[in-house]
């Protein structure tokens, strides 16, 4: 199951509320629009959904009941910018009327508790994706301001999703690469929401795009890997994956390093085993290679190299783990 914080002002968050519906807005340039469109392909149905109403708080608890998907009506009355990015939502465990303060939110992002969802970086955006723990720290926050139970209400004037997938472009330029390197993203993501990828990432959990770090940029791709062992849910292991359209360099690698190490100090206690750096690219330049051998001779420690094409005839992305030995 995902999360989601949707950035929205109180104007557009009683339409959302009223109709059942969120949306994701269309940038003018591609670059931008192919993240954007990355964010709402991680997007599956059942996931949790919070939003974050400017300067009034967070709002819960709604479950999204459609997959994402694309529409161009005007919802909320703004003619140059549709959202037309959606997806269909319903309230879900109980009404929380008094949201969590942006108080509350700075607290738990000193102690740590809260990490991925970055005030500051995201509200372009307007769609945000955290991890379940966090999301777990939110409830507990409308669960104490809320302690009395009230039943949910329905939707009031529902909104019926429209059968229109939300499209990734694998256009590509005279090399082979894809144009945008958000539509790598994209693809990515929708394979985690479908379920993919297992055989070659392994069990995941939370898949999370554009993560904020210390660095002041963002892990392109994070995952969690989560066991459930008699009813117990069991974290052991991170996945840190840095994509490229066209070829990794010396730059790509080392800013995967960074993020190893840095998962490594802030959420794997120190423990260099728990966190799987995975290198996504057309192809790897002599240096990373060499690299990638040296490390797994002196270290132990591998990175993976993954491969990609397009695929025309099928409108996909093929995939090719390299070895290194």
């Amino acid at each position: 199951m995902g999360n989601h914080i949707f950035v929205v002002s109180e104007e557009h968050f009683r339409i959302c509320v009223d109709r059942g519906l969120c949306g994701g807005i269309q940038h003018r340039h591609k670059r931008t629009n192919s993240a954007i469109i990355a964010g709402f392909k991680g997007i599956k149905k059942g996931d949790y959904v919070f939003f974050y109403v400017k300067n009034k708080g967070v709002y819960g608890l709604w479950k999204t009941v459609s997959k994402p998907f694309f529409d161009t009506s005007d919802v909320w009355g703004n003619p140059d910018q549709l959202y037309p990015y959606r997806v269909c939502i319903e309230p879900t465990v109980r009404e929380f009327l008094t949201p969590v303060s942006l108080n509350d939110i700075y607290d738990l992002r000193d102690k740590g508790k809260i990490w991925t969802f970055d005030l500051g970086a995201r509200f372009a955006k307007s769609h945000v994706p955290i991890t379940t723990e966090e999301s777990k720290e939110i409830i507990r926050l409308l669960l104490r301001n809320n302690p009395i139970s009230r039943p949910t209400n329905p939707i009031a004037h529902p909104y019926e999703p429209v059968d229109a997938d939300i499209p990734i472009s694998y256009d590509t330029s005279p090399e082979g690469y894809l144009k945008y390197e958000g539509y790598l993203n994209a693809w990515f993501m929708n394979a985690f929401a479908n379920g993919k990828l297992k055989e070659l990432i392994g069990d995941y959990s939370d898949f999370l795009n554009y993560v904020p770090t210390s660095f002041n940029t963002e892990m392109d791709i994070f995952l969690t890997h989560v066991t459930r062992i008699d009813s117990v849910d069991i974290l052991h292991k991170f996945t840190c994956m840095e994509l490229k359209r066209g070829v990794c360099d010396k730059a790509v690698l080392k800013q995967l390093v960074k993020y190893e190490e840095w998962l490594t100090r802030k959420r794997a206690g120190g423990d260099k085993e728990m966190v799987q750096g995975i290198l996504v690219g057309y192809d790897f330049t002599p240096e990373v290679l060499d690299y990638v051998s040296k490390r797994k001779e002196i270290e132990g420690r591998t990175i993976r190299l993954i491969k990609y094409r397009v695929n025309d005839v099928h409108d996909d992305l093929d995939l090719e783990e390299i070895l290194v030995f």
